[in-house]
């Protein structure tokens, strides 16, 4: 499986025959091109033209944040998730309801398991959440009933406020509540211990 390679120090990077190599002021790191899916670079880093060529062929990605780790760009490979073919399927799927409400009940079935799961991780540590389990396994089973996007985001929402509940977090604010549980606001963070 390939793997991403973070690069957080400042330095230059190279294609060095059919390798990439990360050169800093006090060393140097090669790396298998083989196993790279993506390059994610923090530091300030220097590279050139051979090298972008380079990881186009082997079809890397190499994205850029700022000092302050915020996305600043990345750089796509030519013909590599960038073609005008994907962005027409993906308007395709978009324009079409059914293919639209076969990926949303994809992505709703996706985060209903994520949910089951944390909850049967605290429940085998000896907390009881069977009606909140029964619950959301009850909501997972409408989930192909569901014939709108907004029926599926509203099976989803009452899952996700089981799973809240189930973890012990607060209900959202209503209007005119604070918006934070008390000590947040100051940088006060509580774990459920249980």
């Amino acid at each position: 499986m390939k793997k991403t390679i973070y690069i957080f120090n400042d330095g230059e990077i190279k294609r060095k025959d059919n390798t990439l190599y990360f050169e800093t002021d006090m060393n140097k790191r090669y790396i298998p091109i083989e196993d790279i899916s993506d390059i994610l670079v923090f530091g300030e880093v220097s590279l050139n033209k051979s090298l972008l060529t380079y990881i186009s062929q082997k079809r890397i990605l190499m994205h850029f944040f700022n000092y302050y780790g915020y996305y600043t760009g990345t750089y796509y490979p030519r013909e590599y998730l960038n073609s005008g073919y994907m962005i027409l399927m993906q308007a395709e799927h978009y324009l079409d309801v059914n293919k639209r409400m076969a990926i949303a009940s994809k992505f709703v079935e996706g985060s209903s398991k994520n949910m089951l799961n944390v909850i049967r991780y605290y429940k085998n540590r000896g907390r009881s959440l069977e009606k909140i389990e029964n619950a959301i396994i009850s909501l997972y089973e409408e989930i192909h009933h569901c014939k709108t996007t907004n029926q599926l985001m509203g099976i989803e929402g009452n899952m996700s406020h089981g799973n809240f509940q189930a973890l012990g977090y607060p209900r959202l604010p209503r209007p005119g509540q604070q918006a934070l549980p008390p000590g947040a606001a100051h940088g006060l963070h509580l774990v459920d211990g249980q």
